[in-house]
């Protein structure tokens, strides 16, 4: 058939503009460095592919996005048991602070890969703003639970 065989390296994004400048910078590197590196723009020819491969597109991120969901779920859950029983301390509350951080990091992590808006990324989000308002609420209360 003539069809020229690609390796390592291949691999297919989506047409967003940020991408198509990172990757023409780092084909120009490539280059620089004596490689050979090539970008072009290919339409899908069969109907329905584009769904196909929107899925694909998802598939790669949804592993990742459930499971940053269930841990925003359960930093929440013990933000919401801690509350109620007014019973964080500094070492805990510092602790929780930092998986909120580190939550929060992940989630733009994984964010920058997500070409494609995905339900689950605003529903972790939105648990994790929940989890900052239980934090805050309870940096405003004294010791035996009233508002400071």
């Amino acid at each position: 058939m003539g069809a020229v065989y690609l390796q390592d390296g291949v691999c297919l994004v989506p047409d967003v503009f940020d991408i198509e400048l990172n990757l023409d910078a780092l084909r120009e590197r490539i280059v620089d460095m004596g490689g050979r590196a090539w970008t072009f723009r290919a339409e899908s020819g069969v109907a329905g592919q584009d769904a196909d491969l929107e899925g694909m597109f998802r598939e790669s991120v949804a592993g990742e996005l459930a499971e940053l969901r269930d841990a925003a779920r359960t930093l929440c859950r013990h933000l919401e048991d801690a509350t109620d029983h007014f019973d964080m301390e500094g070492q805990e509350l510092a602790r929780s602070e930092a998986e909120l951080r580190r939550l929060r990091s992940q989630l733009q992590s994984v964010r920058g890969r997500l070409f494609l808006r995905d339900p689950l990324s605003d529903e972790i989000e939105a648990t994790l703003y929940r989890c900052h308002s239980l934090l805050a609420e309870g940096g405003e209360k004294d010791e035996v639970g009233n508002q400071g």
